[in-house]
């Protein structure tokens, strides 16, 4: 491979891709195992949060940028599908994908690309392609030929490389619904694969065939809403039937449990399931991380998945860790597993759910619930477990099978190195007949600490794709999703984009105001503070909802409504502004300042946090004191929106050279203005030429710094007056 290196924007960490599930787990040998030769840029949201709050230029030039994306949609006439796309996708996502550096852009599951650069696709089932307009299960899609018009331009386009799916029934139901040679030539088939690692520790985890574990999961985010689609009633049904006599077996249930009313809704006996709770049956209700998902799997000597629908992930991690899966014959499903050689297949749900259209010739699914299934496939269930019981030879065939296919056919770092050399060729492709490959603004190096770092990849797909919550005090909730701990005020509900740490200054009725960090302690404690006017918000949020639902029914007179509440918006928006104090924001009561001393004499600097800001001092520089920082009367002092930002900028000074010193300003009241980097320094005139050692050991009698010129001259201004 070339050494040229190819800079990829993966826009997953943006609000439109949480019902996508974001950094799915299924993609993730594609970040840890990606070659050399390969940048990827993420927007880290945690980071992203502390720069809208800290920096306000940036916060101006992000808003600006929203506000052009908004104005496009604004002067373009949009058919009904595209204003219902354009707004799950919403002009603060548009801004922010397109905002992201690199070459091309890559998308899963369903497209949401820029079109100012090429893009390149990865699905695995055919339905979600057209989110939010079909979705799996429900056997129809919104106006097709709309729909189907609308993602043929999306595919059709230039800037489109290439359609990837690792499932070839996908291929074929593409081709066939688009009916196009131009998106036929840019299908490819394409491996699939997960991290390596539990299938070394399998035969070590696992006990005797006598002490059997089973293992029934949820999804990969874990919803509890989806027991039942996974034929988690299914499962206990035929643990009552197999299980008379439990001994040492064990049937592990990781998922929420649903109510006694819809298991009994779904045929599992009450009185029996409470006698083996908390003996043969054990829930495991809370969350886990993929660390120990990947323990319970090592420990498991069967798979329970008869589900409607494919779940991949589950599978290869169960064939990773040796656990034979028990699976449908749902479409997909002979990707990974071959009945009786490296698994167990029940049939029947295939001809239940599955129906190729008449009009498109796809293949599509409807979940319908069938009692005659359900005991045909609790029955294959108990005939195909007891043979193997009867015969652990032949168990410990498919388990070595298991592994040996894991290994060789679901490799993660083959599936990175296929996927990305893939993407490499064809982007190297379309250079040939395109000199100038994209029109996305680059992001300025000082912004680069806004991005997830490669050491950070391991965080962020360990934790929930979809928001799982993990505290609530009555205040405020603590909820959990894609490497970040985000605290919500009050019980208010979070809608989808509410969830992007932009959404709070981008022009919306009542945002929610949100902290974002890696852990709840780094929330400071936020979350058992309420918003001031927590009960006005709330009652104002409601009355609107009440009144748009009434309405509803009346297009007109609700889009001119619609308008008439943005009119009044603005205009207090701006009367707020002119009367200043008059009327004030509704914010969350600010706690007295949080210090905490993060690092001490790094290149002669303390590191110290204040509440969300951090800040670096000289050493020598006494007790910190936040008054004192902000009116720069210390000899050094840099600010940083966080400790990613703030270390990185005193990395830059100690490695500073002196072409990268610069005089900005000359004979400012006596001093000079410096700019080094991306910082500024005010010395005394009569001290000569500046030196960066004498800043670190405190070698003038005045200095003055700050993030801008206009921050070092206002210090000096101060000094003097």
């Amino acid at each position: 491979m070339s050494e040229q290196i190819l800079n990829v924007a993966i826009p997953w960490s943006l609000t439109h891709y949480i019902p996508l599930n974001g950094f799915h787990p299924l993609y993730r040998a594609l970040f840890e195992e990606k070659p050399d030769w390969l940048n990827i840029a993420a927007w880290d949201n945690i980071e992203l949060s502390q720069s809208l709050r800290g920096d306000e230029a940036f916060r101006e030039s992000l808003l600006a940028e929203v506000a052009k994306e908004a104005v496009k949609l604004e002067n373009v006439s949009l058919s009904p599908i595209e204003k219902d796309y354009f707004a799950h996708y919403w002009s603060a996502n548009q801004a922010l994908t397109r905002l992201l550096p690199g070459e091309i852009e890559v998308h899963h599951t369903a497209p949401f690309p820029s079109l100012c650069r090429p893009f390149v696709f990865h699905c695995e089932s055919f339905a979600p392609v057209f989110f939010p307009f079909a979705h799996q299960g429900t056997g129809s899609m919104e106006s097709q030929e709309q729909v189907r018009a609308h993602y043929k331009r999306i595919f059709e386009n230039p800037l489109c490389l290439g359609v990837f799916s690792h499932l070839p029934e996908t291929i074929t139901d593409l081709s066939r619904f688009f009916a196009s040679p131009i998106i036929d030539a840019k299908l490819h088939l394409s491996r699939i694969g997960l991290m390596e690692g539990a299938e070394e520790n399998n035969q070590l985890s696992k006990g005797p065939l006598s002490s059997t574990r089973f293992l029934f999961v949820n999804s990969a985010n874990q919803n509890p809403a989806n027991f039942f689609l996974r034929g988690g009633h299914i499962v206990l049904r035929f643990w009552q039937a197999f299980c008379r006599d439990p001994e040492n077996k064990r049937l592990f249930m990781r998922c929420g449990r649903p109510s006694d009313a819809m298991l009994r809704q779904y045929g599992v006996d009450l009185d029996w399931l409470g006698c083996h709770e908390g003996h043969s049956i054990i829930w495991i209700e809370d969350y886990l991380t993929a660390h120990e998902l990947e323990k319970l799997m090592c420990a498991a000597h069967f798979l329970l998945l008869p589900s409607a629908s494919l779940h991949s992930v589950s599978i290869m991690q169960a064939m990773g860790a040796g656990a034979v899966p028990v699976v449908s014959d749902t479409i997909g499903t002979s990707r990974y597993v071959v009945d009786g050689k490296d698994g167990i297949v029940l049939s029947g749900v295939f001809d239940n759910n599955w129906r190729r259209d008449p009009e498109c010739g796809v293949m599509i699914d409807q979940y319908a619930r069938n009692p005659d299934l359900e005991d045909a496939l609790v029955e294959q269930l108990l005939r195909r477990i007891t043979e193997l019981f009867q015969n652990p030879k032949k168990y410990a065939e498919l388990s070595a099978n298991v592994c040996r296919k894991a290994r060789m056919e679901f490799s993660g770092r083959l599936f990175s190195e296929a996927f990305w050399s893939d993407v490499y060729g064809l982007y190297q492709d379309f250079l040939k007949d395109n000199l100038v490959s994209n029109g996305a603004t680059d992001l300025s190096p000082a912004k680069h600490h806004l991005l997830i770092d490669d050491n950070d990849w391991g965080r962020v797909f360990t934790s929930p794709p979809q928001p799982v919550a993990r505290l609530h005090t009555g205040q405020g909730c603590v909820t959990e999703m894609g490497g970040c701990f985000i605290a919500s005020p009050g019980d208010q509900a979070v809608g989808l984009h509410d969830w992007s740490p932009i959404t709070e200054y981008v022009e919306q009725s009542l945002p929610i105001p949100l902290a974002f960090s890696t852990e709840i302690k780094g929330l400071g404690g936020c979350y058992l503070r309420v918003p001031v006017t927590e009960a006005e918000r709330r009652n104002t949020k409601r009355f609107i909802e009440v009144v748009a639902n009434k309405l509803m029914p009346f297009p007109l007179v609700y889009a001119l409504s619609s308008k008439f509440l943005k009119l009044l918006r603005r205009l207090y928006r701006a009367w707020r502004q002119f009367f200043g104090e008059i009327v004030t924001e509704q914010k969350i009561a600010q706690p007295e300042a949080n210090i905490e001393l993060v690092a001490q004499d790094m290149n002669g600097l303390n590191i110290i946090r204040c509440n969300h800001q951090f800040y670096a001092i000289s050493k020598n520089g006494g007790e910190f004191n936040k008054q004192r920082a902000d009116a720069g009367d210390y000899e050094v002092c840099i600010k940083g929106t966080s400790l990613k930002d703030i270390l990185r900028k005193v990395e830059e000074l100690s490695t500073v050279s002196q072409e990268s010193i610069e005089l900005v300003e000359e004979g400012v009241c006596g001093f000079n203005l410096i700019r080094v980097g991306n910082s500024f320094f005010a010395i005394m005139q009569a001290e000569g030429a500046f030196d960066m050692n004498r800043v670190n050991t405190n070698g003038y009698s005045q200095l003055y710094t700050g993030d801008s010129l206009e921050d070092v001259r206002m210090a000096v201004e101060r000094s003097l007056s």
